[in-house]
Formats: structure tokens, sequence, C-alpha cells
């Protein structure tokens, strides 16, 4: 609780001292970068490689060394102005390097150290050949600023160039010192105190040359190994995180694989012990191709299950046709047919009512043959009724022409003719009930097909 009532106190305290550095590092961060992006290329001109990554950091050196045509310019100045002629190597020097410049905006690094080398030598070299008087004694320590391009040759330039840059150095000290004209006082110098040897002159500029390249060489080969080291440690990481991410992705995909092999073992489970729905769902697993393969397989065995429990139903259903029509040829009993869901239900009824009516067919060939008995026994009644009224009527006619009457002898025909009549009015009323039930069994068929059609 203590800590949290001082915070708001600390910060309060701090932030305003604070401020002001940060904004000044800001706006001289921002002058930096301003600078930067005047004098140099484009970050991306460069491969992610270490030689592009080496010739990156060159060309921000180079940068860094083109603020001192600034400084140099402030600096000469004063000294130029009484001195015209000091102009020359100022404007020989500020000419080089702006195009030095120009070469390292467009990426030629190597280009653009070598011109920025060669402007201060150049600039060296024309200041002391515009010396009015020659060289002097006051002139000798000029020959060790001939270090400086030697310097800069180590940081912008490969490491091999070092040596050839520090003998070209002294191969220019030499030949100034020898070409241009000497002031008495160094003549006298050189004949008394180094008995007429020169290069005790030197020796101080050739050491400095010398030894500060050996350095350099060194220094040189220490940043290469560094940067070897460190692109080495880079690499170590990069591949560390590239293991580390390959055994994530390859646990995770273990998890997935073991994820996906219990589901196809709870799916071949279940479908192995009858259950024929089951199916496997997999999404964005390495098993999901035989996941659907799974599920093809249950889906055609479905359907060939599917088929044969069709193929069983219709063989049971046939059957049961068949022993329908065998029923209906043999004139046996017409048991009813079990639904079976296929087309058999369909037939059935037609089966039905073909053989209700082959019942009514027998029913009516029983009733016409019944009245074509009827028929024949009253064509024969008829008939003995004929000759019996013949007999009566060549009786009655006899005893016309006789005039006798005997009621006794005609009385037989009579009552046989009485009896004869009575005999065929029966037939004919069993005759009209057998053609009237045959006649309402032919409407029923009829009535019944016309409904069900």
């Amino acid at each position: 609780m203590s800590m949290n009532h001082k915070q708001p106190f600390l910060q309060e305290s701090v932030f305003p001292i604070d401020a002001p550095q940060t904004a000044q590092k800001n706006m001289l961060q921002r002058l930096v970068d301003a600078w930067l992006k005047l004098s140099g290329p484009d970050v991306s001109r460069f491969s992610a490689s270490i030689e592009g990554q080496e010739q990156r950091r060159r060309s921000r050196l180079l940068s860094a060394l083109f603020s001192l045509i600034i400084v140099v310019l402030l600096l000469a100045a004063p000294t130029a102005i009484p001195v015209p002629s000091y102009w020359i190597p100022i404007a020989c020097f500020i000419v080089l390097s702006l195009t030095a410049l120009l070469f390292n905006r467009m990426a030629q690094v190597t280009l653009s150290g070598i011109l920025y080398i060669l402007a201060i030598d150049v600039t060296l070299a024309v200041l002391m050949i515009t010396l009015p008087t020659g060289i002097r004694n006051s002139n000798i320590p000029d020959f060790d600023l001939f270090i400086i391009p030697t310097l800069v040759g180590s940081v912008v330039l490969p490491r091999r160039v070092i040596p050839f840059l520090a003998l070209l150095h002294i191969g220019l000290i030499i030949a100034l010192f020898t070409l241009l004209p000497h002031d008495p006082l160094l003549q006298k110098e050189i004949q008394i105190n180094q008995k007429g040897v020169a290069y005790s002159e030197l020796s101080d500029a050739f050491i400095i040359q010398i030894v500060s390249a050996a350095i350099a060489w060194l220094a040189a080969w220490s940043v290469d190994r560094a940067l070897t080291r460190a692109s080495r440690a880079e690499e170590l990481v990069e591949a560390n995180r590239r293991i580390h991410e390959q055994t994530q992705l390859i646990v995770e995909q273990k998890k997935r694989l073991d994820y996906g092999v219990d589901v196809l073992k709870d799916a071949f489970a279940r479908f192995a012990n009858g259950d024929y729905r089951a199916r496997v769902k997999l999404q964005d697993n390495e098993l999901s191709s035989l996941a659907i393969s799974f599920n093809l397989m249950v889906e055609r065995l479905n359907r060939i299950t599917q088929i044969a429990q069709e193929h069983s139903r219709l063989e049971h259903a046939l059957q049961q046709l068949y022993e329908l029509q065998s029923a209906i040829f043999d004139r046996g009993s017409f048991k009813p047919l079990a639904p079976t869901g296929t087309l058999v239900d369909y037939i059935y009824p037609t089966f039905q009512r073909y053989y209700q009516l082959n019942q009514a067919m027998a029913q009516s060939n029983a009733f016409l043959e019944g009245a074509a008995k009827d028929l024949t026994q009253q064509r024969t009644m008829l008939l003995h009724l004929e000759s019996v009224l013949s007999q009566l009527g060549n009786t009655l006619q006899y005893h016309l022409r006789t005039s006798q009457t005997q009621p006794s002898t005609q009385a037989p025909y009579l009552e046989e003719a009485q009896q004869l009549c009575i005999h065929i009015h029966e037939r004919c009323q069993k005759s009209l009930q057998e053609i009237k039930q045959l006649d309402q069994l032919l409407k029923k068929y009829t009535v019944g097909q016309v409904v069900r059609e």
C-alpha cells in the first residue's frame, strides 16, 4: 500500500526532469536520421546477408564521415580568409567529398570510400603544392596527416586494401617530399643534423603509416571476426528459433494426430458394434483424408446393406405373391398379404380383384348351369304340356263332334296340365332368382372395381 501511495510522487518528481533530456534525445535522433537519409542510400537496397549488412555498416560510417565536410569548412574558413590559396584545397575537398556522397547515395559504397580517401589525399597534396615557400621544418608534421585517409580507409574499405593504402601514402609522401622545393633551413638541417640523409625527416611519417595500417588491419580483422561470430550467433539463434518452432509444430501435429487417431478408433469401434451411422468429423487435421475415406466406406456399406435388405424384402414379397398366384390357379384359400414396402403391395389389389372375379365367375357358372338345367326341365315340361294339351284338344274336338260330354275322361288331362303349369311357374321363379343373384354379384364387383379405380 505504501509503494502505491509513493508511485504518483515519484512519477511527478522524475518526469519533469527527464522530459527535456528525452526531447533533446529525440531531436538529436531526428537530426541523425535526417542526415543518414540525405547522405546514404535506402536501407532496402542492402540484402540480409553478411556482405549486405557489412556494406550497410560502411555506408553509415561514410555518412557519418561526410559530416566532416561541414566541420572542415568551418575550421578552415578563418585560415583561408587571409591566405586565398587555401581555398583551392578546400574546394577540391568539398567537390570530391560531395561526389563521394552522391555515390554513397547510389549504394556504391566502395567507390564512394575511394573517392572520399582521394578527396583527403588531393586536399593534403594540393595544400603542400600551393605552399609559396616550399617544404619547411614546420611542414614536416603535415605528412603525418596522411594517416587520416589510411584510418578512413580502414573503416570504409575492405580489410585487404589497408596495406596497399599505406604503401600508396608512403609513396605519395616520398613523391611530395622529393618533387617539392625545400626551404634553405630544412636543407641545412638535413645536411648538418641528418648527414645529408632526408629519410630521418620522413621516418616518423613512415612509422605512423605502417603502425596505423597494422593497427587498422588488426582492428578490421577483429571487426570481421566479431561480425562473423555475431552472424554465426544470429544464425545459431535463428536455427534454435526454427528448431523450437519446428518442435512446437511437431508437438501440435502429434496432438492433432493423437486426437484424430482417437476419433477414428471410436468410429471404428462403433461401426464394428453395428452402429452404421458412425461418422468421423475431422477438420484441419492430418488424418482428414483418412476420415473422409472412412465416411465414404461407411456410406457405401450402408448402401450395400440397404440394397441387401431391400432385396431380401423383395424376395419375401415375391414369395408371397407366388403363393397367391398358386392359390388363385389351384383355387385354394386366398391369404391376406402382409405389407412389404415394395411394388408387390401395389400388385396385391390386382390379384385380390382377380381372385374375387374368379370366384364370381365360378358362382356365375354355377348359377348359369342351374338356370340352363331349369330351362331344360321347363322345355321338357312344356313339350309334355304341349302333348297333354294336344290330346286334350283332340278329345274336346271328338266330343264336340259326337256331342257327348265325359268329364271323367277329361279330368286327368286337366289335372296333369295344371300340375305342369305349377311346376313351370316354380322353375321360372327359381330361374329369376338365380338371374337376380347373378346380376347383383356382377354389379357388386363392377361397382367395387370402379371405386378402386
